[in-house]
């Protein structure tokens, strides 16, 4: 997974802001790891414009050219794989951090065909605009005081939302048809949402298809570039994480409501795929 701290030390960028603004170039040591390997994004938004060059990606399983004059937008939980970049790729970026008080989904929720062409091309005007505003991410970044970073913060969501809605209500986008493996990873997303308070077992899913669960997991990482278990730890630890940041329910109480047979396992679970423990995590996201 890549998570909003690893990509903010990587560039050896501030972590106290929510918000942060970076340029890329294909030389750097960040854009040339990100080639040929699957990054499941976990806690933050990007949004990058490219000045020059271009580069090949697939996002959730669709495969997008981002060339100059191009805005690329990736949300928390998309997976995508970068499969080239030319030499001369530039582009300026930033990233938000989401929490539970400072959600980028709204975006989404706000006009839901941003995750549906997560690649446009800019008027000069937008082009501008948005540029605009990832200078003042980078000014409030470095001149904020402690205590109205998260006013600050919130006043860039509003403005980012504002304009990326702006943006893609004047496209008329042309959304290609879905093929059978991408409807199934669709279909089985919903399902996720649904069982995976319940289930965590592939061989669950694969029956809902009617699949083995082989098949149905080539066909998954066909589309996603990953495997249909990690799909579903993801799910998990995100129902697990809501719970933790919405209730006050223990440890042990959340692991009865996802259906672990014992706390300790549990725990154990989330550690391995959210890298801390539960109690870690619920500590240190109700401090930002």
């Amino acid at each position: 997974m890549v998570d909003f701290e690893s990509i903010v030390k990587s560039k050896d960028l501030d972590i106290a802001s929510s918000f942060r603004f970076f340029e890329l170039r294909a030389e750097d040591e960040f854009v040339s790891n990100m080639v040929d390997r699957a990054l499941h994004l976990k806690d933050v938004v990007m949004v990058w414009i490219c000045r020059t060059g271009n580069l090949v990606v697939s996002i959730d399983g669709t495969s997008h050219i981002l060339a100059a004059g191009q805005m690329m937008v990736l949300f928390a939980s998309t997976f995508c794989r970068f499969s080239s970049i030319s030499p001369d790729f530039v582009a300026d970026a930033i990233i938000g951090r989401v929490t539970h008080e400072n959600s980028v989904d709204s975006i989404v929720g706000t006009f839901p065909r941003v995750r549906q062409m997560p690649v446009v091309s800019l008027l000069k005007q937008e082009n501008q605009t948005i540029s605009a505003l990832m200078r003042y991410v980078d000014c409030t970044s470095r001149n904020s005081l402690n205590h109205s970073r998260d006013d600050i913060d919130n006043n860039i969501l509003s403005l980012l939302r504002s304009e990326l809605v702006d943006i893609f209500l004047h496209r008329n986008l042309a959304v290609r048809e879905a093929t059978a493996d991408e409807q199934l990873v669709k279909r089985f997303n919903m399902l996720l949402a649904v069982h995976s308070f319940e289930h965590r077992d592939v061989e669950h899913y694969a029956a809902e298809f009617n699949l083995p669960p082989k098949r149905f997991a080539a066909k998954v990482k066909r589309v996603t570039g990953t495997t249909p278990s990690d799909l579903i730890a993801s799910a998990v630890v995100r129902n697990a994480k809501k719970l933790l940041v919405s209730t006050e329910l223990s440890s042990a109480e959340i692991a009865e409501k996802l259906n672990f047979s014992t706390p300790s396992f549990f725990c154990r679970y989330f550690k391995r795929y959210a890298g801390t423990t539960p109690q870690e995590w619920r500590v240190r996201s109700t401090s930002y």
